[in-house]
């Protein structure tokens, strides 16, 4: 939710949520593209004029050749020119809407961007698939990890966990994205639900036999990382 209003914001957050949604809200450009860095948002919804710039400069750089891109909603006053309209959907927006937005349209277009969305993550995960995690196997079609010949089967939260985190080794993924993927909420500054849950999946690791912290490195007040190779025990 991009906007320099602050109110504006936050009823579009809560308008989201009451759908069921997890939303991140930006105040402006320079605020969405640090947001970008660290997080893959399915649906951009951006206020066409901000403090600091344009929706046009946020467009520009999110081409329609961009792997991953996400939708793309821009809000604009009555007054906006048809001729900039158009170009707002030659730059990649994927619908504008003009002042006053109801509400319900609003919905039915996130509803369907989303929808799409989910349908193309389904179709690529069809094909069976195998993660590497933590010395062993993921497989996250059927929530199973395999170790030193010991397969276990994962809660649904577990395997969210080890998938994200499998999915991108050597990264530091967020607390935002860990949140947002595994936990589907808002993060909030609180990680205790998430260590909680680590804890969890180290405990299934180490009834394998493994040692998850051996592998996976909490990045204080920024995430937690996957280390391709097992990490060296600390000196005593």
């Amino acid at each position: 939710m991009l906007s320099s209003a602050g109110r504006e914001r936050s009823a579009l957050v809560t308008l989201s949520e009451s759908a069921g949604w997890v939303a991140t809200e930006a105040g402006g450009l320079r605020e969405a593209r640090r947001l970008l860095a660290r997080q893959s948002p399915r649906v951009i919804l951006a206020r066409h004029q901000l403090s600091d710039g344009f929706a046009d400069h946020l467009l520009r750089e999110i081409g329609p050749e961009t792997p991953g891109r996400p939708r793309l909603i821009i809000l604009a006053s009555p007054g906006l020119a048809a001729a900039e309209e158009a170009r707002q959907i030659s730059l990649g927006a994927d619908c504008v809407l003009r002042d006053p937005v109801r509400s319900e349209v609003l919905l039915a277009y996130l509803a369907r961007y989303l929808r799409r969305k989910e349908q193309d993550r389904s179709a690529s995960a069809r094909a069976p698939s195998v993660l590497a995690f933590a010395g062993g196997e993921l497989r996250p079609e059927d929530r199973t990890l395999r170790l030193r010949r010991a397969t276990r089967t994962l809660t649904p939260r577990e395997a969210a966990l080890a998938e994200v985190l499998a999915a991108r080794p050597g990264e530091v993924v967020t607390y935002e994205t860990l949140y947002g993927e595994v936990l589907g909420r808002r993060y909030r500054g609180d990680t205790s639900n998430l260590r909680v849950l680590l804890g969890k999946l180290a405990a299934s690791c180490g009834e394998l036999g493994g040692e998850l912290r051996a592998w996976v490195e909490v990045i204080p007040k920024a995430g937690y990382r996957l280390h391709p190779r097992r990490r060296p025990r600390p000196p005593a």
